[in-house]
């Protein structure tokens, strides 16, 4: 592998979306070559100033098999440092050939197993209970009937979540006993394949979202990197058009730190992911919600407050030494006015004001470009999608804007006539 910074050659995959053109330009702005690939035309990251190459992939999820071939062939064909993905679907598709794509490409991550162990919901809760880490009081349903004896069970409001996938759809608000089994067949319709498993239900942690991203070496942090949503969409209270985290703050926090890094090395992880918190309202403690892992949305965010995740990966998948990057700047807020949020200016109108005016402040940035500001059309003409959506009475939501959705894994639960839940840490709900 190559030693000058400006010879590296990286593959950026998944360029539809705003964490891939956060990575786009920060290497880009480093002399790395950027080859972008989507299935999308339109792609964000095709239109930045910072990708030398563009190609046109086939889609991951409806062409599994095509998407492969065509990534190998690729790989074959040029020489590629670094290879990043950033879609979930993309991963799905990739993590069955990682040794293929791994003798062509630097491309650290951890094997299949690992990789679905931290990518479901139910698994991910068990291991926070072997280790020590708190999270919130989970139940696996055995069969979807197992949800009327629960409902006499559990604490309301009660979250349903699919075990498979990150996207909000598939998270519902259970508020009454009545409406658990509705709710757990509502999540359960929207599986991949019937024999995954079924929704997990899990108590509510009324709190602010946190989370911990860090790039590792067999489970040991190279860099770490934390954040806390300044406001979110919570499930509790109901979505609307403006879908996704308006902003963020890079934060320090020791408990986090020790939660997070804890589940990173029990997995002896490769690669980027961030693990997800709410810092609960009740007690302050940091309870467990996921761990996505790849990276994440607020990638701008680590990247403005020094740690710079994308090249730190390209770093570590060329085998250059890593540059551990100084402690970051806590403190800083970050605004996502164009690139996810932009349809709140259209249903809160107000707090889009807000948001806007407060990045004149010296303490927050936002994913504005002036330097690279062609990808931003690409942004508005997505906004108003979703407000032409909005005014058909549609419901919008993650899986219809981007229709990548997760292919499904290997794993079924056993059927059964009650209930399992998950051992963890017991905390009432009030």
């Amino acid at each position: 592998m190559t030693s000058n910074p400006q010879a590296l050659a990286a593959l950026v995959l998944d360029g539809q979306e705003c964490h891939a053109l956060a990575a786009t330009r920060s290497l880009g702005r480093r002399g790395v070559r950027v080859t972008v690939a989507s299935h999308k035309r339109d792609a964000m990251s095709f239109a930045s100033r910072y990708a030398a190459e563009r190609l046109i992939a086939p889609s991951p999820a409806d062409a599994p098999e095509a998407y492969i071939a065509w990534l190998l062939e690729t790989l074959g064909a040029q020489h590629f440092d670094a290879t990043l993905f950033f879609g979930e679907t993309s991963a799905n598709v990739i993590l069955p050939h990682r040794a293929a794509v791994q003798a062509r490409t630097g491309f650290p991550i951890p094997d299949l197993e690992t990789f679905m162990v931290a990518d479901r919901k139910d698994q991910v809760m068990r291991l926070a209970h072997r280790i020590g880490v708190r999270a919130p009081r989970t139940y696996e349903l055995q069969s979807a009937a197992d949800a009327e004896h629960l409902a006499g069970e559990c604490a309301f409001p009660a979250i349903v979540k699919g075990v498979w996938g990150s996207c909000g759809h598939q998270v519902a608000v259970a508020r009454r006993p009545e409406d658990l089994r509705p709710t757990v067949d509502r999540i359960a319709a929207l599986r991949q394949e019937a024999s995954l498993p079924l929704p997990v239900v899990q108590e509510f942690i009324p709190g602010r979202g946190y989370g911990l991203s860090a790039l590792c070496r067999q489970g040991e942090p190279l860099a770490v990197f934390m954040h806390r949503r300044l406001e979110e969409h919570d499930v509790a209270r109901g979505t609307g058009l403006a879908h996704a985290a308006a902003g963020a703050e890079s934060v320090d926090e020791p408990e986090l730190r020790e939660a997070g890094l804890a589940l990173l090395r029990a997995l002896r992880w490769d690669g980027v992911a961030m693990v997800e918190f709410r810092r609960s309202d009740r007690d302050g403690h940091f309870y467990l919600m996921e761990i996505n892992p790849r990276f994440v949305g607020s990638l701008d965010l680590a990247i403005a407050a020094g740690v710079d995740l994308p090249w730190l990966y390209v770093q570590m998948a060329a085998g250059l030494p890593v540059d551990v990057p100084a402690p970051y700047r806590a403190g800083l807020k970050y605004r996502w006015l164009l690139s996810k949020n932009v349809t709140q200016a259209f249903e809160a109108p107000g707090r889009f004001a807000l948001a806007a005016l407060s990045t004149l402040r010296p303490d927050t940035q936002s994913d504005i470009s002036w330097s690279d500001p062609r990808p931003h059309a690409l942004h508005l003409r997505a906004a108003a999608w979703w407000v032409r959506e909005h005014l058909r009475g549609e419901k919008p939501h993650a899986a219809t804007a981007t229709p990548d959705v997760a292919t499904g894994s290997p794993g079924v639960t056993p059927s059964g006539a009650t209930p399992t839940e998950v051992p963890g840490d017991k905390v009432s709900v009030g």
